[in-house]
């Protein structure tokens, strides 16, 4: 009699941190993820990580950890600024690389990365885990199958109002502080992924005391000469609400729009909510499509290329610009 074995997809996390608690709360709803080993500067925080999550290894440094042979990819959760030297020593070990956004600080570094992980035929996926979430693929589908006819414009904002702190990771420019690099990136993914190659951009904003851009707002152009507008910010509360306007009707993404939430069409024929069940904060389904590429002997995604990724980066330059 065949005996059923639980194949499991190894996961180990450098970077014990904010994001990495979200995405380890996630794992466990992924197909076959489980978090193994934990990574950090520190031992003793390793450990602690690693018990919180039940993950069965702690690491006090990262080259430890991607030496041992107990994962088959990492999650780079560190600061931005950090994800190019992180991403750059698991490649050379061979280790297949989820790296959270933006996958690093400039535009040529991002080119640098991904031309280091072709060179080695190791797998290397930026962390875009909102254009994985279902609510985001059903949109989509919708403008893919003609549901609102010719996309005309697509609108997109995401503003907090953020304690400020120079020395923190928002607003310190040596952690990779910005706006446009922390938050940015979803409107400009979502446009992006709607309208293809952007172009046109307008921008206004202003910056931090110390230096690095705290409110944006932007504009421009994408596919069939549809127009997109984004804000984000740190210094207001915003709508936090994505729609998507085309010649026969309407999709709306709820707010928070770039999380787990609910999508509306709006049509000739009347509405269509889609609201799926998604358990923990949706990381799982960027962690399926690692292990799906991964296990196919894959170097990139499909859902998510490294061009992307160097689209994303150079974008995010001209949003700094401002």
């Amino acid at each position: 009699m065949d005996l059923f074995v639980e194949k499991i997809f190894r996961w180990g996390i450098i970077g014990p941190g904010r994001i990495a608690h979200k995405f380890s709360q996630s794992l466990p709803f992924s197909k076959n993820g489980k978090l193994v080993s934990v990574a950090s500067t520190s031992l003793h925080r390793s450990i602690g990580f690693s018990q919180l999550y039940g993950a069965e290894y702690a690491f006090g440094s990262y080259e430890e950890m991607l030496k041992s042979g107990t994962i088959d990819a990492v999650y780079i959760a560190t600061p931005h600024s950090f994800h190019f030297d992180n991403a750059a020593l698991a490649i050379s070990a061979g280790i297949p690389v989820l790296c959270e956004k933006p996958m690093t600080l400039r535009h040529p570094q991002t080119n640098l990365l991904a031309d280091f992980a072709r060179e080695k035929q190791v797998f290397l996926m930026e962390g875009m885990w909102s254009m994985f979430l279902p609510h985001i693929s059903k949109a989509i589908e919708w403008i893919d199958s003609n549901k609102i006819g010719e996309v005309v414009h697509v609108q997109a904002d995401f503003g907090y109002r953020a304690d400020y702190n120079p020395e923190g990771r928002l607003f310190n420019p040596d952690l990779g502080g910005s706006v446009s690099k922390d938050i940015g990136i979803y409107p400009l993914a979502l446009f992006y992924k709607i309208l293809g190659d952007l172009e046109g951009f307008q921008v206004q904003g202003n910056r931090a005391k110390t230096g690095v851009d705290q409110h944006v707002i932007f504009q421009g152009k994408g596919r069939g000469n549809a127009t997109f507008q984004g804000q984000v910010s740190f210094l207001t509360q915003t709508e936090v609400e994505a729609i998507i306007f085309g010649t026969e009707g309407k999709i709306k993404i709820e707010s928070q729009w770039f999380r787990p939430t609910s999508a509306t069409l709006f049509h000739k024929n009347g509405t269509e909510i889609f609201q799926p069940k998604v358990d923990s904060f949706g990381f799982q389904f960027e962690a399926d499509e690692v292990e799906k590429c991964v296990s196919n002997g894959l170097t990139e995604s499909t859902r998510w290329t490294l061009s992307d990724s160097s689209s994303m980066a150079e974008y995010i330059s001209i949003l700094e610009a401002v």
